[in-house]
Parts: structure tokens; sequence; C-alpha cells
């Protein structure tokens, strides 16, 4: 009896251990065939805002480049700087996300070619203070093997390197954004990287912070970021720039870029407080991205800038 029943113990854990098995090879065949399949579709991405993206990593071969955030892709418009500056442009802003993506991009452009210039739109909250930095590695998942890609993955996040084992993962936040790029692209490319808003905005549908300003804590891994980027730009014509906001901004939020670009030199032209532009509605698409009339007007007024100080001649 005692052997009978240990048999069929042995019988019973032996099937759970092969079903296991068998269960975890299925899910490992498929994250693998699935993550290939979504890899494919990304790199031949027809349009939209991933074939966008493939061309700033892969393709681009201008000689000025936009980096930051949407306040990059809207406010910098290339076809007003190629033909005041004589040279090529191309507009490398990415929604919603900030110098920890910008880092990793350009290390994949310089894999390649070094621009002559870059442009450097700061946003204080997506480069300078403190919030959840997950989110700005989430398009460079597909791009994880990539040289020196990793180390900003464990920079963030050292659980990232498990998570990465899943090539399915890659893409877990982007599935419908992917095949539709693929099978037929729903947004724009925009012109040279370029996605001016139309429209103009209703000031009474902003409402004006009261009470105790906010503590803003600036994040020492973005300023490590910046200081990555400075260094990565040592043959090229580097300019941070503040592109204009509806509200104003305390420049005390700006400290940290602005005691950066002293130190090592880099000019930092700020429009954060420009009066023709603070609360003047016809410039802006919403508090903080101008639109297409304003991001024109920007754009001459940069310019100018640039020559006025002898950065651009």
């Amino acid at each position: 009896m005692p052997t009978n029943l240990f048999t069929q113990t042995f019988r019973l854990m032996k099937r759970f251990i092969f079903r296991t098995l068998l269960f975890i090879s299925i899910i490992a065949i498929a994250d693998i065939f699935l993550g290939s399949m979504f890899s494919f579709m990304l790199s031949h991405a027809n349009g939209g805002n991933n074939g966008r993206i493939n061309y700033i990593c892969d393709q681009t071969n201008e000689e000025m480049l936009i980096f930051g955030s949407s306040r990059a892709d809207h406010h910098y418009n290339p076809q007003i700087l190629m033909d005041s500056l004589n040279m090529t442009v191309y507009n490398c802003g990415e929604d919603g996300n900030g110098i920890i993506l910008n880092y990793g991009r350009l290390l994949m452009i310089k894999q390649r070619y070094l621009p002559k210039v870059i442009i450097y739109e700061v946003t204080n909250s997506f480069d300078l203070e403190v919030n959840d930095n997950h989110k700005y590695i989430g398009k460079l998942k597909p791009y994880y093997n990539r040289d020196g890609i990793q180390d900003i993955f464990v920079s963030v996040d050292k659980t990232e390197r498990w998570k990465m084992m899943s090539q399915l993962y890659k893409y877990n936040s982007s599935f419908l954004t992917v095949i539709a790029d693929y099978l037929h692209p729903i947004r724009s490319m925009g012109f040279q990287g370029f996605r001016p808003l139309q429209g103009e905005m209703d000031s009474l549908k902003i409402s004006t912070p009261k009470g105790e300003k906010p503590k803003v804590e600036f994040d020492s891994l973005k300023l490590g970021y910046i200081e990555m980027f400075i260094n990565s730009c040592k043959d090229v014509k580097l300019i941070f720039a503040f592109s204009p906001i509806w509200y104003g901004l305390d420049t005390e939020r700006l400290k940290p870029v602005i005691d950066i670009c002293q130190e090592h030199g880099i000019p930092f032209i700020d429009f954060s407080n420009d009066p023709k532009y603070v609360h003047n509605n016809v410039y802006f698409k919403d508090g903080s991205h101008l639109n297409a009339r304003g991001a024109d007007e920007f754009t001459r007024d940069l310019i100018r800038e640039l020559k006025n100080r002898g950065i651009m001649n």
C-alpha cells in the first residue's frame, strides 16, 4: 500500500512538472513569436509616430537637430530655420518626454553621425524635477539592445533588466499604435518632424493656481543625464532654450539647467517670460503649447536672438 501511494504521488508530481514546463514553453514561444512580429512591424512602420521614431534613431542626417518634449515638437519650425540658417534641420521632439529618453536617442544617433548643431528645448517637469522616471524609458524599450541603452534602464530601475527578458514587454504600451503605423498610419510624421498645433486657446478655460507655490524637488538622475548629454556633444554646437509659455514661469524652476549651462559655457535662451507671448492668446493652443502661428513667430525670434548673440551667423 505505501509503495502504491508513493508511485501514484510520483506520477502526479511528474505530470504536474511536465504540464508546468509545457505551459512555460508555450508562453516563451508565444512571447518570442509575438515580440518578433511587433519588432518587424515597428521597423517597417509606414508613418505615424513610430515611423518618425525610426527616422530619428536610424536615419537622421540633418545638420541641426531639435530635442525636447512636445514643446520642441510643436514650437520649432524646421522650414524657417533652414531658410534662415542655410542648413538642414530635423525636429526630434517627443510628447511627454525629456532628458532620459533624449539622451538614449542621442546615443543611437551618434553611432551613425554627429550633427553640427543641437537645440535642446528644456521642459522643467520632464528634464529637471522629480516624478516617475519609468515613463521616460517606454519608447526606448524596442532599442534596449543598442549600445548604452541598457545602462539607462538600470539607472531608472534595476528590475527592468529582468522584465526586458520578455520580447513582448518591449511593446506592452504600444501594441495598437505599432499595428496602426504599420498598416495605415493615423498620425502624420510632420514636416521634418515638426507637427504644429492648430487653433487658438481660450484663456477662460485656464485655471490660475492659488495659494502657496508648490515646492519643487529637482531630480539628481535627470541632472546627471543633462551633464552626460552635454559631455556627448563636445564637438557639437549645443544650445539650451525655453520657448514661450502662456503662464510665464518662475525662473527658479530652471535654475539647475541655467547653472549647468553657465558652468559649461553653453548658451541658454529663455523666452519663458517674454511679454510678447505671456497671456497672449493668439500665439497659443493651450497654456503650455504654442499654436502654428506662435511657433512660426517664436522660431523667427529665436533665430534673431541666435544671430544677435553671435551663436549662429
